[in-house]
């Protein structure tokens, strides 16, 4: 999303006609952003859904959850002492 709205930026600058045909909008300069926009929010609801069906079905979803990144072994896996 950061990309899109720098690339916007850059089209700006360099002037109306320039920019649009850098961007190459067909005619909507709004066209990226709103398909960003769009992204960001489905990705928003698919991660709340999912959220809501696991701490519904499991009931220990929290504990587990931050048990799960927890880091669990001080020394490195597969290391020898010298």
């Amino acid at each position: 999303m950061l990309y899109e709205l720098i690339e916007w930026g850059a089209a700006a600058v360099v002037g109306q006609e320039l920019g649009m045909a850098y961007l190459g909008t067909q005619g909507d300069v709004w066209d990226a952003h709103k398909d960003m926009a769009l992204a960001s929010l489905g990705g928003l609801i698919a991660m709340t859904i999912t959220y809501v069906i696991n701490r519904r079905m499991q009931r220990d979803f929290a504990r587990e959850w931050a048990e799960s990144i927890r880091v669990k072994r001080i020394k490195p896996l597969g290391e020898d002492a010298f």
